[in-house]
């Protein structure tokens, strides 16, 4: 196979260009997504973290993209390759890991976390003829808005959006109490919290706040993609002291209420793929189950 691959550390206008391309070709447009938009472009250039990605290509038309940046001391990286009739997937996807991984060893990394978004068969063959470990499994789920009335919680409770002149640090640690041990939301400095409040697509009316004696108890904290237009419930905690007392459900009401009032007419969040509680929370509310992406670990 006459198959042309391309090491970077930097991400060039040509990189952006052949990441999204290969996206497209790589996704059926009822799985299309924005993972690789502007603020991505606009984030990773700004980064002192480390940037590896490898691209592979055949008659010059793009084949595979693997790339990401340092995260949790891992070097995270997005496995995306085109399905086309001339080449085999796992065979692009070895030979990109092998570029990539070569790179990290030279930086002198020690961990790869490969993500398949979704996860193909070809993503599971590769790392288990690798014998990667998985690492998460996450189900992505999405519902129809506004919640039909057979969906809609049996109570409601009151929220208001998020001020940041009295709401960061009570917001920041009633996160990490509600998501203590999680791999990307918990444990969060102020420094990483104030990153990701200044996140360009952040709106303050949208993360909404429920408040119980005058004390944040939980929130709901919404993302609005542009393309496709969907709205996300990128995060949704609720304090341990008040656990057990049926805030999931309309705190997540509440989030997709407001990502409605915007006009969006699709909502979606991701959850471990084990979490069942949750799971059933979300299909009381009207998700249904819509992709599953995976992660391998490759240690070097």
């Amino acid at each position: 196979m006459d198959l042309v691959t391309r090491l970077s550390t930097a991400l060039d206008d040509d990189l952006v260009a052949q990441a999204r391309v290969t996206l497209d070709r790589a996704l059926p447009a009822q799985l299309s997504d924005d993972r690789f938009s502007d603020d991505w472009v606009r984030d990773v250039r700004s980064s002192s973290e480390p940037f590896v990605a490898a691209v592979a290509s055949h008659d010059d038309e793009p084949l595979g993209y693997l790339g990401g940046s340092m995260a949790d001391g891992c070097l995270r990286l997005e496995a995306v390759v085109t399905f086309q009739a001339h080449h085999e997937e796992s065979e692009v996807l070895d030979g990109l890991l092998d570029l990539v991984a070569d790179a990290a060893r030279a930086e002198g990394l020690r961990c790869l976390e490969v993500w398949a978004r979704p996860a193909w068969p070809f993503h599971c063959e590769v790392a288990e003829q690798r014998e990667l470990p998985e690492i998460r499994r996450l189900r992505q789920m999405r519902c129809p808005l506004p919640l039909g009335p057979d969906t809609l919680p049996p109570t409601t409770i009151e929220t208001r959006g998020f001020d940041p002149d009295r709401d960061t640090e009570a917001l920041r640690l009633l996160n990490n109490r509600a998501f203590d041990g999680h791999p990307d939301q918990g444990e969060l400095s102020a420094e990483e919290f104030g990153a990701r409040l200044a996140e360009t697509w952040v709106r303050h009316e949208g993360i909404r706040l429920h408040e119980i004696d005058g004390e944040l108890a939980g929130f709901c904290w919404t993302k609005i993609h542009d393309d496709p237009r969907v709205g996300e419930i990128y995060a949704i905690g609720v304090d341990p002291a008040h656990h057990g007392k049926g805030l999931g459900k309309p705190m997540t009401a509440a989030g997709l209420d407001w990502l409605a009032s915007e006009g969006l007419t699709t909502g979606m969040l991701y959850v471990e793929h084990d979490n069942v509680p949750a799971i059933r929370t979300y299909e009381r509310l009207g998700f249904t189950p819509y992709r599953t992406d995976r992660a391998w670990q490759l240690l070097l």
